[in-house]
């Protein structure tokens, strides 16, 4: 354990008892080891008590604690950073846990998830080389719960997204949260380039559809891959970019759309039909009702166990 000075400077020995006390208490509440009736509140109040430096010393000491205890520690960590009520001191206090707990994760792999949460929970309000550090470390770790970390890391702070890595990694790996992080926070050049790539990867018509409104241009070739497979997007598309389409092309994509729980993309090509004004198309799918609810239930039937549900 720190020294009282590598917590904020000397402490008297009624003001080390009184912190020592309150610790114990919350342990005490932690553990049920308190009857009475306000026990929830008196756990949260006692640790309002805290100071940063307790708080802190609190958080690293307890990393191996049940999540009750590290969950509400954690938490008012959270409120006092989101509330920017932290004077350097306090940051510093806070840097310096971060980095003990770091230290104990790479030491003790049992530890090692709530190390990681906390890191991830505390991340935005970490100074910029720090931030740094940690998502490099993300990024060597090479798991995918490593990269979800890195990758929400990046939403929050823009400045550390690094497209041409979340590309390389998106590559590799066919990680479609990473084409969402690409599709939301790339420049509009980088997607005029990759566009098609992702089109072709993506399952989620949602991130092609957001990735071609950002980019630059749509490139002619790329909005035949997008037609093959992502139909519905693409007539979304042709709507939002005022791409012409014939009645007749609308039409076939229109009945290639399913429409049932497991895949229900055919409601965004109608939506997009609409937009396009094409009231002809429109009454022709009133017409052919029975046929596209039959191929939606032979669709259906594909799925293995769908009677019992």
């Amino acid at each position: 354990m720190r020294s009282e000075a590598d917590f904020g400077g000397e402490m008297t020995g009624a003001q080390q008892s009184g912190v020592d006390g309150v610790i114990r208490r919350i342990r005490e509440i932690a553990a049920g080891e308190l009857s009475h009736p306000d026990a929830g509140n008196l756990f949260h109040a006692y640790i309002a008590c805290l100071s940063v430096p307790d708080l802190c010393r609190m958080i690293t000491d307890t990393l191996a604690a049940p999540s009750k205890l590290r969950l509400a520690l954690r938490r008012r960590l959270l409120r006092l950073l989101g509330d920017d009520r932290l004077d350097p001191n306090d940051r510093q206090q806070l840097s310096d846990s971060i980095e003990r707990s770091r230290a104990s994760a790479r030491k003790d792999p049992a530890v090692r998830p709530a190390v990681e949460a906390l890191l991830s929970a505390a991340f935005e309000f970490l100074a910029q080389p720090q931030q740094q550090s940690i998502i490099e470390a993300w990024i060597d770790q090479g798991t995918r719960g490593a990269a979800a970390r890195w990758l929400k890391a990046v939403r929050q702070v823009p400045a550390l997204f690094d497209e041409t890595m979340v590309m390389a990694y998106y590559r590799s790996t066919g990680d479609e949260r990473a084409a969402r992080s690409l599709a939301r926070q790339a420049s509009p050049d980088f997607l005029a380039e990759t566009l098609a790539e992702l089109a072709d990867g993506c399952e989620e018509g949602w991130i092609v559809s957001r990735a071609a409104l950002r980019a630059r241009a749509v490139a002619d070739p790329v909005w035949p891959v997008i037609r093959s497979k992502h139909p519905a997007t693409y007539l979304y598309l042709c709507a939002r970019l005022r791409r012409k389409v014939t009645e007749a092309e609308a039409l076939e994509l229109v009945m290639t759309c399913p429409n049932f729980i497991m895949n229900r993309t055919r409601g965004l090509a109608v939506w997009a039909v609409g937009q396009m004004g094409m009231t002809a198309v429109l009454d022709e799918i009133v017409e052919r009702g029975d046929e596209l609810h039959r191929l939606d239930m032979e669709e259906l039937e594909r799925f293995p166990g769908w009677r019992s549900s």
